[in-house]
């Protein structure tokens, strides 16, 4: 938030158009902690609608065994109209429209493959006191075996993307609280988070997913979300993301200039 308050900003006035509130809707693999989406806007069904598109073409439509959120409201909306399926788009024959009682049929149908759970969170002077569990589409059996499988917690939960934020308020200092270090102008509070969020996945090695190699003394081989996601097979340093040219294959040709390139990120690791 900058420049203004929300409720000091009037939305007739192009001056304040970008001013307020911006939250980062983030989407994370809670096995890999990596950052799959990442949309910085207002808090509103739109931005999130952005954010589970973003996720849906990054991941190819693939379904997702568990999604699990806060209780913000949009959340379902959005979730139902990326995965969910038009009973008009069912391509059924006037057969299967008979067999199946088609005017009866749900509008929408969700993937049985999916589920989707939230937490619940309950307050008392500003303090959580008690936390509850809520399965809002598939069922409590289903999201037991999701969790079972995985090897993460076995509870659900949104903790993995709470300790992101708390890492990414260490990164980016705009993004302190009550502090003057807060972002002047939306173009370049955009620009820092996405650095941030791109060293988070290829650079930042948290202790939570280091493999242990040697038992005596002990040893480990520390990894960052992107290695344990498959997208890469070493640590980038700060400098390795900034002058990794962002279209390689369109910069450069197979030639005397992308084998100098190739052999300076060799000698520096």
């Amino acid at each position: 938030m900058w420049g203004k308050k929300d409720k000091h900003c009037d939305p007739s006035d192009p001056g304040d158009w970008e001013q307020g509130s911006y939250w980062d809707h983030v989407l994370i693999d809670a096995e890999s902690r990596l950052i799959v989406t990442l949309v910085i806007g207002r808090r509103e069904t739109e931005t999130a609608r952005q954010a589970f598109a973003d996720f849906y073409r990054r991941t190819d439509g693939d379904l997702t065994p568990l999604i699990t959120s806060d209780e913000y409201a949009p959340y379902l909306t959005v979730i139902v109209e990326t995965y969910g399926v038009r009973k008009e788009d069912l391509e059924l024959t006037e057969e299967q429209k008979v067999e199946y009682d088609y005017e009866g049929m749900p509008e929408v149908y969700f993937p049985v493959e999916m589920a989707y759970a939230t937490v619940h969170k309950e307050r008392e002077r500003g303090h959580v006191v008690r936390v509850e569990q809520r399965v809002v589409l598939g069922t409590s059996e289903q999201v037991a075996e999701v969790l079972s499988q995985g090897s993460t917690s076995a509870t659900v939960n949104t903790s993995y993307v709470e300790r992101y934020h708390g890492t990414q308020r260490h990164f980016n200092a705009r993004k302190g609280r009550k502090v003057y270090t807060f972002s002047k102008e939306l173009v370049f509070h955009v620009a820092v988070t996405w650095l941030c969020v791109t060293f988070y996945n290829f650079g930042w090695m948290p202790r939570t997913l280091r493999e242990r190699v040697q038992e005596e003394p002990p040893r480990y081989h520390y990894r960052t979300p992107a290695m344990v996601a498959g997208l890469t097979n070493h640590t980038w340093s700060m400098a390795d993301i900034l002058t990794y040219p962002v279209f390689p294959s369109n910069i450069w040709s197979d030639g005397p200039s992308q084998r100098r390139y190739e052999a300076q990120r060799s000698e520096g690791g």
